[in-house]
């Protein structure tokens, strides 16, 4: 079975599962587009009863990776059964169209959201098409049959050619108006002359002809508007569709005239008798396709980013992941002498610390795009932000003897702003790191400031690689870096400058980049506002004092992860600590040991950290309220609905993974020495 054909069977499973939703949808659209005639009840069961044949057909299709000879002939069945039933209950040609187009629209609706719930794959853009083709050929097979009908009922019911002719325009008329509402053009070409007769204005827009000028013919329409490249394909369509008689359909690239813009179009033709019968003529439709082809590009553009995103991650996640193992396997030797010991701490601590910064960027990407990212703004002097950016970045500007020229900071006066100075920071940083890292060793990077018309301009400067202008817009999208051939060596997700970017205008900011091309350096400008000076005599609260050594806690650790759990507890072997590596464990032993602290994962293969957390809390109406231990959520999950919802389920303190030991042995500490405990 190909790919193709199991995605297919995959999107029609997807499909059948929601059928009764679909119907739904399908009908409310219906009562809200069809004016010409109320809909009655039995209207309404006429739709719930047709829908199943040609639901089913396309379902048939996608399971069978295309429609075949016999497919074909059931789905022209159904349609006419469906003109049939829409004759009988007195709908117009109009009304039907619209009917099949808001049932297409609803199905396209369905499949993009299951493309949305699931990661996308190569064949999604052949669904997207085989759909669009399957209603095409419905739609037109059931216009031809509710055309015949209408002729036939006229014919026999008047008897008289001139009210049959009448009828007839009428029913010509509602199919333009039809296809006019699609954004179809209707054609009719004559192979012998040459001739050509537009049907409606939509042709003149399509292609760009004045309506004055008058119809081009196909020679013309072929050698003035088609892409070259796709002549012989729409000529080959063409020859097979005369050969056989039977329906052309062929998309290709083409110029319009006068503004020669490019665009991407449909045809769908058929070679009937014209009207005396003698020879045959081709009567088409064209359609202007170009967003349906521009949207299947971003499609398949963002699976290529994805895809180099995906790629870029693990690389980064090994890089790290490869010295600590070695370490690791050092550790096994019997004789390590202590300054080896202390390089393998140091080896391991650093990757690990980078570690956690390739976590942070993936939650700030998170956070920032579900809109959940908090700034804890105050006043401060934006030169604070920078010279900690530079204390951040100057250990790597020194190995590779970059020299860091700082310009207007040193003897500049304070330059007030109103944000979040951990989060500037981090942008001034990342913009310094990339400087660092895409700028040759011995290089020259330049750092300046300066405060104009009630703003500040912060300039990284450097005589690195740069950047082709075009190029710079795509470098604030998610997932992009420079291109492979200028980052050898290079580290990083592609995120950095998007979230920097994204972080200067929650503050009211702009980023912008500038370069004259490949190898003329590069140039990033952070503009903010500039407000101020705070008022005088605030003070910072000042640090409790030091109320003597800690107490010794009972603190019991709850992680699935022994490893975690273990080394932990190794480290903060100070106090009296226990572990666990199940909920209802924990519950026990918090019987039995009765504990100051509990640190507690969240998830658990039992029962959830919540659980555990909500019961020990529900026991506050039943013992001394002092002998309730201290709750710490030490969890990978750091979003504020995150911290919100343990707070509702009885935790004090809540922690994100991977947290420094450091960080826990002085909050412990700090619960010994304020008698904190409860």
């Amino acid at each position: 079975m190909s790919d193709d054909q199991d995605l297919g069977i995959r999107v029609a499973a997807y499909l059948n599962a929601r059928r009764g939703q679909l119907t739904r949808h399908w009908l409310r659209a219906v009562r809200k587009q069809i004016r010409v005639k109320p809909i009655t009840r039995e209207a309404v069961v006429g739709l719930i009863d047709q829908l199943p044949q040609i639901f089913e057909e396309l379902c048939v299709m996608l399971r069978s990776d295309g429609p075949s000879h016999a497919a074909e002939t059931r789905l022209e069945h159904d349609a006419r059964q469906h003109a049939q039933e829409r004759w009988r209950q007195g709908f117009a040609l109009d009304e039907l169209y619209v009917e099949l187009e808001l049932l297409h629209r609803c199905v396209q609706a369905s499949v993009r959201e299951y493309f949305v719930s699931a990661p996308p794959p190569e064949g999604q853009a052949g669904i997207h098409e085989a759909i669009e083709a399957f209603f095409g050929d419905a739609t037109r097979t059931v216009i031809e049959q509710f055309q015949s009908q209408a002729d036939r009922r006229v014919r026999d019911a008047l008897g008289e050619r001139d009210r049959a002719l009448a009828a007839q325009r009428r029913s010509e008329e509602r199919l333009r108006i039809a296809t006019e509402a699609a954004g179809i053009g209707i054609f009719e070409w004559d192979p012998q002359t040459d001739g050509a007769v537009w049907e409606n204005d939509r042709m003149f827009e399509i292609t760009g002809q004045l309506a004055q000028a008058g119809p081009l013919g196909a020679r013309q329409f072929s050698d003035l508007l088609v892409n070259p490249d796709d002549l012989a394909g729409l000529y080959e369509a063409l020859d097979a569709a005369s050969a056989g008689r039977r329906e052309m359909h062929a998309s290709f690239e083409m110029r319009k005239l006068r503004t020669r813009e490019h665009r991407h179009v449909e045809i769908s033709a058929r070679f009937l008798p014209d009207s005396t019968g003698t020879r045959q003529v081709v009567v088409g439709t064209l359609a202007d396709i170009t967003d349906r082809v521009q949207v299947e590009e971003k499609l398949k553009e963002a699976d290529r980013r994805k895809d180099v995103f995906l790629a870029t991650l693990a690389h980064e996640l090994r890089n790290p992941l490869a010295p600590i193992l070695n370490a690791a396997s050092f550790l096994r030797r019997r004789n390590i002498s202590a300054l080896q010991l202390r390089w393998l701490q140091g080896v391991v601590e650093r990757q690990a610390k980078h570690l956690a910064a390739l976590i942070d960027d993936l939650l700030d990407l998170s956070r920032i795009s579900a809109g959940k990212i908090r700034l804890r703004k105050e006043v401060f002097d934006i030169r604070a932000a920078i010279e900690r950016a530079i204390e951040i970045n100057a250990p790597a500007a020194a190995r590779h003897g970059h020299r860091l020229e700082i310009d207007g900071i040193a003897h500049s006066l304070p330059i007030f702003i109103r944000g979040d100075p951990t989060r500037l920071t981090q942008v001034l940083a990342n913009l310094l790191d990339n400087a660092t890292k895409y700028t040759a060793d011995g290089g020259h990077i330049r750092l300046s400031l300066e405060e104009t018309d009630g703003e500040v301009r912060v300039c990284v400067e450097d005589n690195g690689i740069g950047m082709e202008p075009h190029t710079i817009p795509a470098m604030f999208e998610m997932f992009e870096q420079a291109t492979e051939d200028t980052t050898a060596g290079k580290s990083g997700l592609g995120i950095g400058l998007s979230v920097a970017r994204s972080l200067v205008a929650m503050h009211g900011g702009t980023l912008d980049a500038t370069s004259e091309g490949r190898g003329k350096g590069s140039q990033f400008v952070v503009t903010l506002p500039v407000c101020d000076k705070p008022a005088t005599g605030t003070t910072a609260p000042s640090r409790p004092a030091d109320d003597g050594p800690c107490a010794r806690l009972r603190v019991l650790i709850v992680d699935d992860n022994y490893d975690a759990a273990s080394s932990l507890a190794a480290v903060l072997d100070g106090h009296d600590v226990h572990t666990a590596n199940r909920g209802k464990d924990a519950l026990e032993m918090v019987d039995e040991l009765r504990p100051h602290v509990v640190i507690l994962d969240l998830d658990l293969p039992d029962i959830s950290g919540y659980e555990v957390a909500t019961r020990l809390s529900g026991r506050k109406g039943e013992d001394d309220a002092n002998t309730l231990p201290v709750l710490i959520a030490l969890t990978g999950y750091g979003l504020p609905d995150d911290i919100e919802r343990t707070r509702q389920a009885g935790f004090d303190r809540h922690i994100v993974k991977p947290a420094r030991p450091e960080e826990i042995a002085e909050l412990l500490d700090e619960l010994g020495k304020k008698a904190l405990i409860r």
